[in-house]
């Protein structure tokens, strides 16, 4: 498309489309992204597609989905890790920003032939680059330490009990996540195989919070290398519920279509 791109743009664009052929009648459901000239609820995109099929077959009902592996992602704004997030980008931003404290990091790291040999930015729109830094962070916590104290500009953060063990928590969820994210882009996915492997990463999740609350960290090996607290765990598990509470919240829809086509 070429100029603007509203609602109104956007189903013209549509229905141009639908008009070599297709039928509107046939039309059953519609998966975008969460653009508001889309989603909006007055003149959006899938306001007007619903209006026109509603025109042809009145009783006929559009099934709405958003991307199921965009979805995924924007799950993880309940675990409320932004301060986590923030103090790893302020060390980052730190060692990158100028090339010569960088190589110098660099050639730290290979003196002390660490598995990682550098530590990568964050971008939002590279959804898997999140857990990598944070990985990176804690593994080199102690070179880190130790190169910013060096250069006058110690990170108190790193020497907290409370900031550690957060740091740690969000290394292995962040890290789930990643995971059912890449599984989820394998290309011969059907939508109810993307589903079943939502559902199973939300068991996991039940587990995981049950078994929390016993002190059983087997499958959180940061967070158990950390030794958190009893108040720590308690904490972590309610994140784990709410986490498994927003997956439930944005694919209830695709739950409810996959039972409808079963």
């Amino acid at each position: 498309m070429k100029g603007t791109t509203t609602g109104s743009d956007l189903f013209t664009e549509v229905n141009v489309c639908l008009d070599t052929g297709l039928k509107w009648e046939k039309l059953a459901g519609v998966t975008t992204d969460g653009c508001p000239d889309i989603t909006g609820k007055n003149v959006g995109l899938l306001k007007r597609m619903q209006d026109k099929v509603t025109e042809i077959a009145p009783e006929q009902k559009l099934v709405f989905l958003h991307c199921i592996i965009h979805q995924e992602v924007l799950c993880k704004s309940v675990l409320k890790i932004n301060h986590v997030v923030d103090v790893v980008t302020k060390i980052v931003n730190f060692i990158r920003a100028r090339a010569l404290k960088h190589r110098q990091f660099v050639a730290l790291l290979e003196e002390n032939e660490t598995e990682h040999r550098d530590i990568g930015y964050h971008t939002a729109v590279r959804w898997l680059s999140l857990g990598k830094m944070l990985k990176s962070v804690w593994d080199l916590r102690e070179e880190i330490q130790d190169f910013c104290v060096k250069k006058g500009n110690g990170i108190p953060q790193l020497s907290d009990a409370d900031l550690i063990a957060d740091l740690a928590f969000a290394v292995d969820v962040i890290a789930l996540m990643n995971e059912l994210n890449v599984k989820l882009q394998c290309k011969v996915l059907l939508e109810h195989e993307m589903y079943n492997l939502v559902k199973a990463f939300m068991r996991k999740l039940q587990l995981l919070s049950s078994r929390m609350e016993d002190t059983i960290l087997i499958h959180l090996p940061t967070l158990k290398e950390a030794a958190p607290s009893a108040d720590h765990l308690h904490r972590y598990s309610s994140m784990l519920e709410a986490l498994h509470g927003e997956f439930s919240r944005r694919f209830q829809t695709l739950k409810w279509l996959r039972m409808k086509c079963t």
